[in-house]
């Protein structure tokens, strides 16, 4: 049901384009009319671009919502009925789509002045509705209301996409050890906990390694804390560079280190231990005392679900390897094998 607009071009011209009421100006809409008579949406069109605003014309709904998913308009001007599509399912596709992107004010244009219609309207979620003719007053304060509207969830959407980067920012902080910038023990556990459905769901092989500083006590006193801070940072770096794109490395605590191997046999993890620690050798920080080079060992387990009952029994197998790299002269790459124990005992003792 159509009925003609009384719009004129001469009394638009004397309107302040995409004014507000106090008078300060909000950055130009973009409109999209969508109605099946040519002569009303014409009228809307020029109506809406003299009042200072981007405007499309669309001859039914659907293609008004093609038009819609091309490019989002602010502001969508509907007739109620028009083939294809009316602008009852037009308003509820807007809706459903606005989750995706930008919030868009609509506003029913329709010869149907019923209250029926009216609540039909907004029950689909339009934000307006206005009976034909189209009064040009009217619609220029239904704009500048849109505008206002429009404005607001723009405010709220970069306010929500700021807090939603500080958050993950937050995120991110909070595992990654501050001194190394590696991951924290925090985020290991989490790691470890997905990995562990995984190899129970799916079978996959996962190899751990602990590495500890070799007597990093003694560089710390005799060095200090700063120097040991440094010596950290290098280790940690030069690990890093030596473990595959997908290996996990995070600072255990203190001068220990925590590496997973996803995918590695316990021979595999082994050899890429062993050259990690040549690395580290490699880079050769004097020691204290000026006897040789700051040196690492390595205590490496693969997970086995028959023996371990949980990731702390994992981590507790190749602590108990690290154990003996360190009695046994360190600097050097154990795997997981049970030890005679007396072995065990002096592992226990020694370890520094």
């Amino acid at each position: 049901m159509h009925a003609p607009a009384r719009a004129t071009r001469s009394s638009l011209q004397a309107a302040p384009l995409c004014a507000t009421t106090s008078g300060v100006p909000r950055a130009p809409l973009k409109v999209l009319v969508a109605d099946d008579d040519d002569g009303t949406r014409e009228a809307l069109v020029a109506a809406v671009r003299l009042l200072g605003h981007e405007c499309r014309g669309a001859c039914d709904g659907l293609e008004a919502w093609e038009m819609h998913q091309r490019e989002h308009a602010d502001v969508i001007l509907s007739d109620w009925q028009m083939p294809r599509m009316g602008g009852l399912e037009l308003c509820r596709r807007t809706r459903v789509a606005q989750a995706e992107g930008g919030y868009t004010y609509f506003i029913f244009m329709t010869g149907f002045g019923d209250k029926d219609h009216f609540l039909r309207g907004m029950e689909a979620g339009a934000d307006d509705y206005h009976t034909k003719p189209v009064d040009l007053d009217e619609l220029r304060a239904r704009l500048v209301s849109a505008g206002r509207v429009v404005a607001l969830y723009r405010e709220l959407a970069e306010k929500n996409a700021a807090l939603r980067r500080d958050s993950q920012a937050s995120f991110r902080d909070a595992r990654i050890d501050a001194l190394t910038q590696v991951a924290n023990r925090l985020a290991m556990d989490e790691d470890v906990r997905v990995l562990w459905s995984r190899v129970k769901r799916y079978g996959h092989r996962y190899s751990i390694a602990i590495c500890d500083v070799d007597l990093f006590k003694a560089y710390n006193d005799h060095f200090g804390h700063l120097a040991g801070d440094d010596a950290l940072r290098s280790v940690a770096h030069t690990i890093r560079g030596e473990l595959r794109e997908g290996d996990g490395l995070y600072r255990y605590g203190g001068e220990e280190f925590v590496v997973l191997l996803p995918e590695q046999s316990l021979a595999e993890a082994a050899g890429a231990m062993e050259r990690v620690r040549a690395a580290v050798e490699k880079v050769a920080i004097p020691a204290h005392g000026g006897h040789g080079v700051l040196t690492i060992s390595f205590g490496v387990a693969e997970l086995d679900p028959a023996l371990d009952g949980s990731p702390d029994d994992w981590l507790r197998r190749a602590d108990t390897a690290l154990y003996r790299a360190k009695s046994t002269g360190r600097n050097r790459v154990e795997t997981d094998r049970p030890p005679a124990p007396q072995k065990l005992v002096a592992a226990l003792s020694t370890r520094g």
